[in-house]
């Protein structure tokens, strides 16, 4: 008899650039993965615009022209949807990621 794969439920609030908490959310649902499980994570209230469409890539304007205070100037930096997308790639199989918002 096969063994059932566990399932890891998320809920995320906090939306794109306001906080740690995506990024926090993004490497738990990758190590996860990793390790076997299925991912759902549910989007709500501002969680919703980590997958908007709409973001740009940007550079932080603030450093862009002091390079030795911002080691990436001039570098375009991924946009949370980005992030997702790569997420929801890598979990298209088994394990499976779903995303909803």
């Amino acid at each position: 008899m096969a063994k059932a794969r566990k399932t890891l439920h998320i809920t995320v609030t906090a939306g794109p650039y306001g906080s740690e908490t995506p990024v926090s959310v993004f490497r738990l649902v990758d190590a996860a993965l990793d390790k076997g499980y299925d991912v759902d994570v549910l989007a709500y209230e501002d969680g919703v615009l980590l997958t908007a469409k709409a973001q740009r890539q940007h550079d932080d304007p603030i450093w862009t022209d002091r390079a030795e205070h911002h080691t990436d100037a001039g570098k375009a930096h991924s946009t949370t949807a980005e992030f997702v997308a790569r997420l929801l790639e890598k979990g298209k199989g088994a394990p499976h990621l779903n995303w909803f918002v």
